[in-house]
């Protein structure tokens, strides 16, 4: 790969005229395995996080309006920023290329420009590694049909060239869709499409992004995509982003008025790394450009996403504070253990009612820190015997040798 050329992706695709014919598949001989030694196998090339790898296609899905353009066009300044901002690790620093297909030049400027603003960005971080281009200038047709109805790849060759001129790293595109005119609904169309994406990843050691949309109304998996599920089989590692609820939003203490502005980041697919247990959580921030004019004297608020930390459920409770809490709870009341269950006939004795009597905790809040006792093993389900009743019922238990102590330094941890 050259990255010593001084071309930009646009000039060397503008030069290139005529792309060279694809020349077709070497002749298919059984190759015989080699064994060479674990430890001599070079590991994979991740490039940011376990989500971006080169020579693989990585998918990101959301529903519209959720903030994927945001967050792709963010990866794509961590990585030739070589600042991991979002709190992705950057193992490789490389020039990123974003194909946005949708929206003018001005716009893309108005995203960077408050992206850099808001992560303390220079422009030199910047300068000869972040390449834009948008299909308002110049369409992007990676696949297509012919006057034959046979499909060909007009800019796949153009696409190759131009990045290996550039050294890019990283190609995102924005939306996928655009960027083909086969039918997203045939899977034998979609796996046209993403091949063609696959092939310029694997000839230019490019990771590639590609950005899409899910299905109105269904947002729970990467199956969820639209179209055909042919395009996230081939992607090697899929994310999905997805609003946040107004359960988790109760539960992690988020205004109603605020929740449009957060977003998390699953992990829908993963063929070549574990997927993650736990939601990756961004919030999208409102950016002032101060580019306001006599005609315009507000100026520009444009978007810009950011990592952000759900609070911790222990709402700056101590060790003690808890012991005291799981002291009640291990009391039971009336003669009865406390349940899980917030619900029911059951509601009276539920356990977070402790938090909220002794904590002035909201219900939700309570509930997130039971659940996390729970999970822990600090609090366990067991059946018990009323004294009275003498009925068989489920409780809760304290394990006691799971209980925080006074000179834990991490007083999160139960």
């Amino acid at each position: 790969m050259n990255h010593h050329s001084t071309l930009t992706p646009w000039e060397a695709w503008a030069a290139h005229a005529a792309p060279s014919p694809y020349s077709g598949p070497p002749p298919l001989v059984a190759g015989p395995a080699a064994f060479p030694p674990p430890e001599s196998i070079p590991p994979r090339e991740w490039l940011y996080g376990t989500r971006l790898i080169r020579r693989f296609v990585s998918v990101l899905a959301a529903p519209g309006g959720v903030g994927k353009s945001a967050l792709a066009l963010a990866q794509a300044l961590a990585l030739a920023s070589g600042r991991g901002f979002l709190g992705e690790r950057v193992h490789h620093s490389v020039p990123a290329w974003v194909f946005n297909l949708e929206d003018p030049l001005e716009e893309m400027q108005r995203r960077i420009a408050a992206l850099m603003r808001l992560h303390a960005i220079p422009p030199e971080a910047l300068a000869g590694r972040l390449f834009l281009n948008t299909g308002r200038a110049r369409r992007l047709v990676m696949a297509d049909f012919d006057s034959a109805g046979a499909i060909v790849h007009p800019d796949r060759e153009a696409v190759a060239e131009a990045a290996t001129a550039a050294g890019i790293g990283l190609i995102v595109v924005d939306p996928f869709v655009k960027s083909h005119r086969l039918d997203e609904n045939s899977n034998a169309h979609m796996d046209a499409a993403a091949t063609a994406w696959a092939e310029v990843a694997d000839r230019t050691a490019c990771a590639v992004l590609l950005v899409h949309h899910v299905r109105k109304g269904a947002a729970s998996d990467v199956d969820a995509t639209r179209g055909a599920k042919s395009l996230t089989d081939a992607a090697r590692s899929a994310a999905l982003l997805s609003p946040m609820s107004a359960e988790e939003a109760g539960a992690l203490s988020v205004p109603e008025r605020e929740r449009w502005r957060y977003v998390r980041l699953d992990d829908a697919k993963a063929n070549l790394a574990p997927r993650a247990d736990t939601a990756r959580w961004f919030r999208l921030e409102t950016v002032a450009l101060d580019n306001g004019t006599d005609l315009y004297p507000n100026g520009d608020s444009v978007a810009a996403i950011a990592a952000w930390a759900p609070p911790s459920p222990f709402r700056g409770l101590t060790a003690a504070d808890c012991n005291r809490a799981l002291d009640a709870i291990a009391a039971g009341h009336d003669g009865h253990a406390f349940t899980r269950h917030r619900g029911g006939r059951a509601g009276a004795r539920w356990a977070g009612l402790v938090l909220e009597q002794m904590f002035a905790f909201e219900a939700d809040e309570a509930a997130r820190l039971l659940a996390l006792w729970l999970r822990s093993g600090l609090l366990v389900e067991t059946e018990y015997r009323h004294p009275t009743q003498r009925k068989a019922r489920l409780g809760l238990r304290v394990a006691d040798e799971k209980r925080p102590t006074d000179t834990a330094t991490d007083r999160n941890t139960p």
